[in-house]
């Protein structure tokens, strides 16, 4: 699996019991953001780990940048393993052919799609499709999905999910023809602005991006002096715009069905607003950490340590060389620095820091104030 995984993935091995062989993802060194993985790198896995029973990926991630599903379908059914792929943010890529092929048409054996972020369904609801090709047992799946839901299922929930299966089927290709032609719009403008960019179909090609879905506008306000942070903020209290998510360097805002011409303006005014901010002059050094490189130590498996009642906790600046018990995970976009299991090295001290200094919010500690950890009790 892609360690840029969601913590619900890991959620799901800590209660599968599944045990986890990583993918790092491509870090570009300007763009900052996790990429994509290549085919090379699962086939590499795959030889080196002949037991591996599926692979999963996120496609598209929160960033909108895929890797070529088609051919790791194809490479995963070659080794009789299945493909599983959380396309959360991508169940709108059926619905029109300028848009990247969606991994059910490509095959894959298990697609998720939440339904309520890119077609409008009610928060909450989200759709499981099984490609029947051999691999996944179908009836196991209806056998073992009631452990994780209720079983008195929201009607209203439910009915959203048909509406927007209706709407998307008999209006979804006009629908999102409007959302192209606006997300053109304001990448386009944004792209006029004073210390602005917004990445588009450049990406393709780069550290093993397959495709990319233009209705996501991933804006670069670094330049311009702001972290990702700072800008979403800003949005949000005086624009009264709330972006999909912020990291160090950009804000990421999704053009959906729901956008009009008067919303993308909105968004545009702002943003122009905020480029004639006067900022003090920064080191742009500052804006180009990434993640540490390389995968963190595992020590013990991630559901062992996440259930262990041998912890204790310690400050958080005394945890480089411990086990921890509980996840490190950045959010937005909530993919995990270190889990259960992995050990604190000073790498990832110091960026968990440089984090909380630009104003990410960090979660899956008990310790809200991020002043203490968990650790394993040896």
């Amino acid at each position: 699996m892609s360690r840029a995984s969601h913590r619900s993935v890991y959620g799901g091995i800590i209660l599968s019991g599944a045990i986890p062989v990583y993918i790092e993802p491509d870090y570009h060194p300007d763009i900052g953001f996790p990429l994509s993985v290549s085919v090379e790198a699962i086939e590499v896995l795959l030889k080196q780990h002949p037991d591996v029973v599926a692979i999963h990926l996120t496609s598209p991630n929160y960033y909108g940048v895929m890797p070529d599903i088609a051919a790791i379908c194809h490479l995963a059914h070659s080794h009789g393993v299945a493909l599983l792929v959380d396309e959360a943010h991508g169940s709108h890529l059926g619905f029109h052919s300028d848009l990247p092929q969606s991994a059910v048409s490509l095959r894959a054996d298990i697609i998720v799609h939440s339904t309520h972020k890119t077609q409008g369904s009610l928060t909450q609801s989200a759709m499981l499709h099984v490609n029947d090709n051999g691999f996944v047992n179908l009836a196991r799946i209806a056998q073992v999905l009631p452990l994780l839901q209720s079983s008195s299922p929201s009607s209203i929930l439910l009915a959203s999910l048909d509406a927007t299966r209706m709407q998307m089927a008999t209006e979804g290709r006009e629908r999102l023809s409007i959302v192209i032609a606006l997300a053109r719009k304001a990448r386009d403008a944004i792209r006029q602005m004073n210390n602005l960019w917004c990445y588009g179909d450049e990406l393709i090609g780069v550290n093993n991006i397959f495709a990319f879905d233009p209705s996501k506008l991933i804006i670069r306000v670094s330049d311009a002096g702001f972290s990702g942070f700072e800008a979403s903020s800003l949005l949000r209290h005086q624009y009264e715009i709330e972006v999909e998510f912020a990291d160090v360097k950009h804000v990421i805002c999704s053009i959906t069905i729901a956008d009009t011409e008067s919303t993308v303006d909105k968004l545009l005014d702002a943003l122009h607003s905020l480029t004639r901010q006067k900022r003090p002059i920064i080191d742009h050094d500052d804006f180009s950490i990434k993640p540490p490189d390389g995968l963190p130590l595992p020590a013990i498996n991630l559901r062992d340590a996440y259930l262990s009642t041998k912890t204790r906790t310690i400050p958080l600046n005394e945890a480089v060389g411990h086990i921890l018990v509980e996840n490190v995970i950045p959010y937005p976009p909530g993919v995990p620095l270190l889990v259960a299991g992995e050990i604190m090295e000073q790498r990832h001290l110091d960026y968990m820091r440089y984090l909380i200094d630009k104003g990410s919010t960090i979660i899956g500690m008990e310790d809200l104030s991020l002043q203490t950890i968990r650790i394993l009790d040896a």
